[in-house]
């Protein structure tokens, strides 16, 4: 369904939750912001609300308004037009999203950019947010709020302990609160390589640790302008995040997972591994802004939904849903049917205990809408085969894998990629039960099997030092 109609424009979508699982909204265009929400007594979207209606709003997909929210505590960030220094507003809902306070100036007092604020928060009602500060080297500045977004603290550099000088100007940051901590994930820019870095924090006002969550060194010469999606905890304790970043099989921007432990080096955390969401599904396709969340039951396994837009001769929009081990080559295109380019997806979970609701919102060009879709999923999920055929076994030994291949298996190739989506070997499976592949050294590596019937297969191998 319309989430609204087109008079209310469908940039900068943004979505979270409140305390009630109904959904909340933002987004606008030509210089309009609103909000809205999902009523679930009425089981309708509410009319949308104006945001600083007196004001130009800088509206941008990569650059503009962000939301976030912590139970019934939400705050949305952007900018004035125009206003690069002093221009940052919030605004804050302490009931869910049904009323919305006056808009509040985050750095009054600021006389160089102060560009972009996106925001998280943590688990008092309190937001905090990142704003590139400065024009030349930019570096990331965090600023907090102790009073429920009535007022901010100034912004702090948080980023000194990135390599390099600066970071993206126009990659949007990623706020958020994990395992007790504030973290904040940003793009760096260091001699123009672009990846993402896991900026920490005790108190949100001191930033002093910093670890490289991005191991593929994208070199480019320009902002990448796309920013992060993170989850977790999982029942290990790690947190995934998802990004775009320049590479895969054919040198394409493609997305890409990082798993991450948190707790590691005393709350500073640590790269566990990254693995590109499509290795052999989509030769010919570039994937952008990537979406995601995480169900987690008391009991059972959690699952994780992964969405992107990804342009394969036409926008749409694919997703990938696991039961929390691996999101790769499982996706699936879910606006295909559907007229118009189909971009700048978010999503995100409610449900009962024992049974997940998934909803997606989206842009959609041919009538400039944002677009709302929501489905279940049945437990216990295979997303590996949806045909239930029965699945390679993939077991690491000291100087490789071995393969073990059902016989629905043993026609076909498969195929050893290394933690960036790069091609190592590859080999016929020519009717074998049982294929040895060597690993050449340490570290993150994809096995993948696709048959003669067309099924597809991989694998997350991480070989010990």
């Amino acid at each position: 369904m319309d989430v609204a109609s087109s008079d209310f424009g469908n940039k900068s979508i943004g979505l979270v939750t409140n305390s009630s699982d109904e959904l909340v909204l933002c987004f606008g265009g030509s210089g309009h912001l609103y909000v809205c929400k999902w009523d679930n007594t009425s089981q309708a979207f509410t009319e949308p609300t104006a945001i600083d209606p007196e004001e130009n709003i800088f509206m941008s997909d990569s650059e503009g308004p962000q939301i976030a929210a912590f139970g019934d505590d939400i705050t949305l960030t952007y900018m004035l037009s125009g206003d690069w220094d002093t221009g940052a507003r919030s605004v804050s809902s302490h009931d869910g999203g049904v009323t919305w306070e006056a808009p509040v100036s985050m750095v009054p007092e600021a006389t160089t950019d102060h560009f972009m604020p996106c925001v998280g928060m943590d688990p008092d009602g309190n937001p905090f947010a990142g704003v590139k500060v400065g024009t030349s080297s930019v570096y990331e500045g965090i600023l907090k709020s102790n009073d429920g977004g009535t007022s901010w603290l100034p912004a702090v550099n948080a980023s000194e302990a990135v390599d390099g000088d600066a970071v993206c100007e126009c990659c949007p940051s990623l706020p958020f609160w994990g395992n007790g901590r504030y973290y904040d994930l940003v793009r760096n820019n260091n001699n123009n390589v672009r990846d993402f870095w896991l900026l920490g924090s005790d108190d949100g006002v001191t930033w002093d640790t910093a670890v490289d969550m991005d191991p593929i060194d994208w070199v480019i010469n320009s902002c990448p302008a796309s920013g992060p999606t993170v989850c977790g905890p999982f029942p290990d304790g790690s947190w995934r995040a998802a990004f775009m970043n320049g590479g895969g099989v054919t040198g394409q921007s493609r997305v890409y997972v990082s798993s991450m432990d948190l707790d590691a080096n005393n709350g500073a955390g640590a790269l566990l591994g990254t693995v590109p969401v499509t290795v052999n599904q989509f030769e010919n396709a570039t994937q952008n802004n990537p979406t995601m969340d995480l169900w987690s039951p008391p009991n059972g396994d959690p699952i994780i939904a992964l969405a992107w837009e990804q342009n394969s001769g036409g926008y749409d929009v694919q997703l990938a849903v696991s039961n929390g081990t691996t999101l790769t080559d499982i996706a699936v295109n879910l606006t295909g049917e559907w007229s118009g380019q189909h971009r700048r997806p978010q999503l995100a979970f409610t449900g009962t205990d024992d049974m997940p609701t998934l909803h997606l919102v989206w842009q959609n060009s041919s009538d400039g809408t944002v677009k709302y879709l929501k489905g279940g999923i049945e437990i216990p999920i295979d997303v590996r085969e949806p045909h239930a055929l029965p699945l390679p076994v993939c077991k690491t030994t000291a100087t490789g894998v071995i393969l073990n291949l059902p016989e629905s298996w043993s026609t076909g190739d498969w195929t050893l990629w290394d933690g960036q989506g790069r091609q190592v070997s590859q080999g016929p499976c020519s009717r074998q039960s049982e294929i040895f592949i060597t690993v050449p050294s340490a570290g993150n590596w994809i096995v993948s099997v696709v048959n003669s019937n067309g099924n597809r297969w991989s694998h997350h191998v991480v070989k010990p030092q």
